[in-house]
């Protein structure tokens, strides 16, 4: 999706909310969103916190009262879909549970013996079905049509970030990397003809450089979410507690 910089007046970039619903609703009041604004999420919305249900519930009506909102995928949500028999780079239900996936079922009302029933399960479309019984229509809907990068003139979006070695051009559609990449973070040179605006990695701070935006700061594992507006380099910052 190429964006026009100049349609709007600032570009908020949000880092990883992992499932904390709180700091959501008050990072949202600290920006202060104005209709002019572009608000761009970049991924892994659940697992780990305990409210990935209300969170993304927020995330659903925020959209709704601000059009000019893009979600990006994160590998979370990637392994949420490839759990319940969707394509993805991972599919293996064991996989998302061990990385905080057994958060988010519980949020969504599911006791352990379901979830081992449904682990059970051989068949794709058996799981499908089980799963998706537990979860809202509307919620998998914002699931499965998330999109993989946004980009500008200036920025390129995505959850984790792009081979270093190419360019963004050459790079952006290797869907693994646009999830789990975290090389690029300590990468001698890049190669980008843009500057990467990602999350994925936690940090105890943004890292900001030439080429290099990440603005994940660990909400989860260090208790701070952080955005930025890429056009002012403004940057926004709420603890989790």
């Amino acid at each position: 999706m190429q964006l026009s910089e100049a349609s709007y007046e600032r570009i908020i970039v949000v880092g990883d909310l992992h499932g904390h619903h709180a700091p959501l609703k008050r990072m949202l009041e600290k920006i202060d969103v104005r209709k002019d604004d572009l608000v761009i999420f970049l991924g892994d919305y659940i697992d780990r916190g305990p409210h990935s249900k209300e969170l993304v519930q927020e995330l659903i009506a925020f959209q709704r009262s601000h059009p000019p909102t893009v979600f990006l995928k994160g590998n979370h949500e990637d392994m949420l879909l490839g759990s319940f028999g969707y394509d993805a780079t991972v599919s293996d239900m064991n996989t998302w549970l061990y990385n905080g996936g057994w958060a988010t079922l519980r949020s969504y009302g599911m006791e352990m013996g379901a979830v081992n029933r449904i682990m059970s399960l051989r068949s794709k479309p058996e799981r499908r079905i089980a799963l998706s019984k537990l979860v809202p229509e509307t919620h998998m809907d914002f699931f499965e049509h998330l999109d993989f990068f946004v980009e500008t003139e200036k920025f390129f979006f995505c959850h984790a970030g792009v081979d270093p070695s190419l360019s963004i051009e050459q790079g952006k559609y290797n869907l693994h990397n646009l999830l789990w990449m975290r090389e690029h973070l300590y990468a001698d040179t890049l190669n980008w003809e843009k500057t990467v605006v990602c999350g994925h990695t936690p940090l105890r701070d943004i890292l900001i450089s030439e080429r290099l935006i990440c603005i994940d700061t660990g909400l989860h594992y260090y208790g701070n979410l952080s955005a930025i507006d890429v056009k002012s380099m403004e940057i926004f910052q709420v603890a989790q507690q």
